[in-house]
């Protein structure tokens, strides 16, 4: 028993898992699968077979009907509808045992000869000729059980004469019971289901209860295979594997079912004799691997208890203790060896941790300020160019306009004109006085500040961009409170909310558009939000909106800047900056910032 405890865990384990119970168990198991799944495809040929067999027995019955109807409808005193004819159709009604009766109509409907004449079946000749003369072909009835004492199927076929002149109806009343009574069946299990059923899915005959069945209605299409069932419950709640064949002349559909139990007895069967000897086996197994697992607990224990020490925290040594084999013996050792060199690993990591947090903040930092700087420097110099350029010639335009108006000759049209230049000409120069003020960016101290004059400062500058795109810029100002803050950083968050709600609607194509802005007062904080009905944002970008250098417009079109430089301008004012999506599918882009006082 020592030598055996001090070889290695690998050879130790070679026994036990050569006496594995699995393979034998999965073993048993695929056999018995197997085998259902060979009697499941031999039930379903056996099925599809015995389908074939009865259509094809029925199609024989229904073509020497056809020729037989054939023949008669060739003899003169059948052509011209005379009474003589009896004596043609009581020799062919015997012939055929499925036939119940034949009969002569006249194209009056009455009745002229038939062949039957012990056990009438009651028929409207009227409807039968109706039916031959529309279709001028044969034509074949649903199921009648009312006013016989067995049900039928009524065969009707045209009469003419020599000149081709419809002259009166054959119709012929088959038992489709009787059709399929004289199939064998012999071969098929017992509990075979073996129906008949016409183009509307009802029961014309069955081998089974037929007088419970027959004139039902089944729920199937016919017109679709694949509603037609290949395993089902069936209408007396035996499952069953069916098979399905067509009698074209009917047209009627043969369905053969064969009970499940079948396969499921043959696979219990060959279970049924593995299993003693699958019981024998794990009994040996189990004991055999009690016995093992016992010099393995206590081990297995020690090393466990100081696995989940470790995980709670504790990362003291583990007190050594004899181990049954060497592997075990190794594997103690090395959990000591790595406690050892994980507190020390995790010293020095902590340390570099925090130190590399530190940096990666303060970098982040100067990002943020060298970006925002950058940004507002190119555009200060731009805008500065241009509201130079433009607004001595806006001022020369508004002064003339004035001297103009004052001139006491001149027409009251012209007037009305020049108060228009005027007007335009001051917007313009507002619009420039924006401009310079946004884009000089004066840092500065926190004054109040109206979100209301922010909004109107930035649809100056944007409004006409967007009305040119046919875009509709709505404002709903609901706000009456202040916040302090620095009336350019404002500007800069409001436009790029604007522009990006202008650029979505515009690459989506979704025009005429709409952006609205809205202000009001929240639990002594002011909340802005710029709404679109542009397209969104996808799910999977939400996370990364706000991050440096991130976009979703072409190269060339976008810094991925804007949002990352508006989230630093509300955080550094105590506010908080979001988005979320609109009940119309759009996005909200929105800010908060504590009010004055």
């Amino acid at each position: 028993m020592s030598t055996a405890r001090a070889q290695p865990l690998r050879r130790q384990l070679v026994l036990v898992i050569a006496l594995l119970v699995a393979p034998t168990i999965l073993a048993a198991a695929w056999l018995a699968v197997d085998e259902f799944r060979q009697t499941s495809d031999e039930l379903a040929e056996l099925t599809q077979a015995a389908a074939v067999r009865s259509a094809a027995a029925i199609e024989r019955e229904l073509t020497g009907l056809d020729r037989m109807a054939m023949n008669l409808t060739s003899h003169p005193a059948v052509q011209n509808v005379e009474p003589a004819a009896v004596a043609l159709l009581r020799p062919q009604r015997l012939q055929r045992p499925s036939v119940l009766d034949l009969t002569l109509v006249d194209l009056e409907g009455r009745l002229v000869a038939r062949g039957e004449i012990e056990k009438p079946i009651a028929h409207s000749g009227q409807d039968i000729v109706a039916r031959v003369t529309q279709a001028d072909a044969r034509v074949v009835s649903t199921i009648q059980p009312e006013g016989s004492a067995q049900p039928y199927v009524a065969m009707m076929y045209p009469v003419k004469n020599a000149s081709g002149a419809t002259t009166g109806a054959l119709a012929y009343y088959v038992a489709p019971q009787l059709l399929q009574d004289a199939l064998d069946h012999r071969l098929l299990p017992e509990g075979t289901i073996v129906a008949l059923l016409d183009s509307d899915a009802r029961v014309l005959a069955r081998n089974l209860e037929p007088e419970r069945y027959v004139g039902r209605i089944l729920d199937v299409d016919l017109s679709d295979e694949q509603q037609i069932p290949w395993q089902d419950d069936g209408v007396d709640g035996v499952r069953r594997m069916f098979g399905q064949a067509l009698v074209e002349r009917g047209p009627w559909l043969v369905t053969v079912g064969i009970p499940m139990s079948v396969a499921t007895e043959k696979a219990m069967a060959l279970w049924l004799r593995t299993l003693p000897v699958l019981a024998l086996t794990l009994g040996g197994w189990m004991v055999i691997a009690f016995v093992f697992s016992r010099r393995l607990t206590r081990s297995v224990a020690h090393l466990e208890s100081a696995a989940q020490r470790i995980a709670a925290g504790d990362f003291s040594p583990i007190p050594p203790r004899p181990m049954p084999t060497r592997e075990f013996a190794e594997l103690q050792k090395a959990f000591d060896q790595m406690l050892l060199r994980f507190n020390e690993t995790r010293l020095a990591l902590d340390t570099q941790m925090a130190e590399e947090r530190r940096m990666r903040q303060e970098v982040e930092s100067l990002q943020r300020q060298i970006i925002r700087q950058e940004r507002l420097a190119a555009v200060g110099q731009l805008v500065s160019g241009v509201a130079h350029e433009i607004n001595n010639p806006l001022q020369a335009i508004l002064g003339f306009a004035e001297l103009l108006q004052m001139q006491k000759d001149v027409p009251d049209a012209v007037k009305t004109d020049l108060v228009l230049i005027q007007k335009e000409s001051a917007r313009a120069c507002g619009i420039i006085r924006n401009l310079a003020m946004f884009a000089r960016q004066q840092t500065g101290d926190a004054e109040p500040v109206r979100l209301a004059d922010v909004i109107r400062s930035v649809a100056e500058l944007r409004q006409r961009r967007i009305e040119s795109e046919g875009i509709e810029l709505q404002i709903d100002d609901s706000s009456v409170r202040p916040v302090a803050a620095v009336m350019t950083e404002l500007q800069q968050v409001v436009l790029n909310f604007v522009v990006n709600a202008e650029q979505a609607i515009v690459m989506s194509g979704r025009r005429p558009g709409r952006i609205t802005v809205r202000t009001l007062d929240r639990d002594g904080r002011v909340v802005l939000e710029v709404e679109d009905t542009g397209p969104g944002v996808p799910p999977d970008h939400e996370p990364r909106l706000f991050q440096p250098f991130f976009t979703t417009k072409p190269v060339g079109q976008g810094t991925g800047l804007g949002l990352s430089v508006s989230y630093g301008i509300i955080d550094s004012l105590g506010g908080h900056i979001g988005y979320r999506s609109s009940a119309t599918g759009g996005a909200v882009f929105y800010f908060d910032l504590p009010a004055a006082q």
